[in-house]
């Protein structure tokens, strides 16, 4: 199987060099609509999501961005942690010359753009963030900077060069959650989830090893209206996450049924619509 997706002429796409001399490479869709930024998860990069962006396209005026150590982006050896990727956002928002964005991420990027809010109260003007890192069970340990063991973090740098030792056919048959989604057909996803793959750093075990953003100590700053998709869990970690949203001064959260960690794969059509009411007008 071989599927090739290539930006739609109108979009563009370039780098943009950020205060540490990091240069970050982006794709735009373009058009009239609000600027909606979109950060990606820790294995992921910004073209893995060209079909939300396609989705929200006639809406917004997406952005897609590749995070340090991802995608075409440049991979130092340091400045994984939240507020590291914080202010990189911030550093692109700047280079864009883009004020006051509506900020989407998941996981690695939900807790980026939930750093952004409450370091930079006065840029989002609504954030998004799709099973943040920091709520998942199992990184509540790892919140603040009290990471993983450094077995497991090799566990993640092993993995990674795994995927550099195969060639995008052999993943695409190798790797189960790749060959699940060929399996289901969704071909487009599974190429563009192994080119993120082959793309990605090893260097990004620092953000494992940095930690997530403590809700405690983010989520009160944050201003803007905030919502927090959420996959579906059991009552007590439904409760946890209520407790840590309600942090957020207007933030609210939706629990999405019968979804797991990737809620935009799993419910797609629920969770643009969340996304949608939410948005609307902001």
């Amino acid at each position: 199987m071989t599927v090739e997706t290539r930006l739609p002429e109108e979009w563009t796409e370039g780098f943009v060099e950020v205060d540490d001399g990091i240069r970050l490479h982006y794709a735009r869709t373009g058009g009239d609509g609000p600027p909606l930024v979109v950060a990606h998860g820790v294995f992921d990069d910004g073209l893995a999501r060209i079909p939300l962006a396609r989705d929200l396209a006639d809406e917004y005026d997406v952005i897609l961005y590749d995070a340090r150590g991802h995608g075409q982006s440049d991979a130092p050896e340091s400045g994984y942690g939240a507020a590291d990727r914080a202010a990189d956002l911030v550093g692109l928002l700047d280079g864009l010359d883009i004020e006051h964005p509506l900020l989407l991420g998941h996981s690695m990027g939900g807790d980026t753009v939930l750093a952004t809010a409450a370091n930079y109260p006065d840029r989002p003007r609504a954030v998004v963030a799709v099973d943040p890192a920091g709520l998942l069970a199992h990184n509540r340990d790892n919140r603040g900077g009290d990471g993983p063991g450094e077995e497991e973090i090799e566990g993640v740098r092993q993995q990674v060069l795994w995927w550099h030792d195969h060639s995008k056919a052999e993943l695409l048959e190798a790797d189960d959650e790749l060959a699940g989604h060929v399996e289901a057909g969704e071909e487009e996803l599974a190429s563009l989830l192994a080119d993120a793959r082959l793309r990605v750093s090893a260097t990004i075990t620092e953000v494992f090893r940095s930690g997530w953003a403590e809700p405690d100590e983010f989520y009160p700053d944050i201003d803007a209206p905030t919502l927090v998709l959420r996959a579906d869990v059991d009552e007590e970690a439904r409760e946890r996450d209520r407790e840590s949203v309600d942090l957020i001064p207007d933030g609210r959260i939706v629990h999405v049924d019968d979804a797991g960690h990737c809620v935009f794969r799993d419910q797609r059509s629920v969770a643009t619509e969340e996304v949608r009411s939410f948005l609307v007008d902001r």
